[in-house]
């Protein structure tokens, strides 16, 4: 298993991206960045609308995934 340093973790800790263009940039190599939304609500608002969401069958047993999508469910279900 990878560790994850304190440094690592406080770059990504509030970070709001899209997990469908994180792994797609990567793959790609894509120079530039993946845009960081600055809400939980923008974020699912773009996942959503745009149809860049994992769903449950995709996941498997991932749970940080799972935990992920919950959270984009959740802001969606929250404004309306």
């Amino acid at each position: 298993m990878v560790r994850t340093t304190n440094l690592e973790y406080k770059a990504v800790r509030g970070r709001h991206v899209n997990i469908v263009d994180l792994i797609e940039w990567a793959r790609k190599g894509e120079v530039g960045e993946v845009h960081i939304f600055n809400t939980v609500k923008e974020l699912s608002d773009y996942s959503f609308a745009n149809g860049k969401i994992y769903n449950r069958d995709q996941l498997g047993a991932g749970a940080v995934l799972t935990h992920l999508l919950r959270q984009l469910q959740k802001a969606r279900r929250e404004q309306t």
